[in-house]
């Protein structure tokens, strides 16, 4: 389901490397197998919307801190909107160095824009030459070769 893909904490899951390799298999999955050292049993996701306790993520901090608040999203915690939340401006820098600014990606969400957020995502995150969707992580489309360079927005 297309909503799995919308990310808890703002980020677009269906251009997150375990993902992608969970869907693509190949070798994309190969790869990201080898280079995140997971072994591939464990290498299961279908968007932080559909997590089980058998998907990579289940683990994630962001996952459980939101859990252990009744939170769905991030949005909806007050160290979120002043800002003071320190692991969530780490994660926000992080992803915005791969392209993507999860807080606007918040911003838009909690004013109901998720639907088009998203089919604008599923167009972004696509290699320019062949058109196949690609991860943040591999500077290269692993379905033609072509370098793939992202480009960081300021406001999604």
């Amino acid at each position: 389901m297309e909503t799995d893909l919308v990310g808890r904490c703002g980020i677009y899951c269906g251009a997150c490397g375990v993902y992608r390799a969970c869907v693509d298999g190949g070798e994309y999955r190969e790869h990201v197998i080898r280079e995140w050292a997971i072994p591939g049993e464990k290498l299961r996701c279908r968007g932080c919307q559909a997590l089980t306790p058998d998907c990579w993520g289940s683990g994630c901090e962001t996952v459980r801190c939101l859990d252990s608040k009744g939170y769905r999203f991030c949005h909806e915690c007050a160290a979120f909107m002043g800002r003071s939340c320190r692991r969530y401006e780490e994660v926000a820098a992080k992803y915005l160095g791969r392209g993507q600014d999860i807080r606007a990606a918040l911003d838009r969400i909690r004013a109901g824009d998720a639907d088009v957020w998203l089919r604008e995502q599923r167009e972004r995150w696509r290699c320019p030459s062949c058109g196949r969707r690609i991860s943040w992580f591999p500077g290269r489309c692993f379905g033609c070769g072509e370098a793939v360079n992202i480009k960081i927005t300021p406001r999604e």
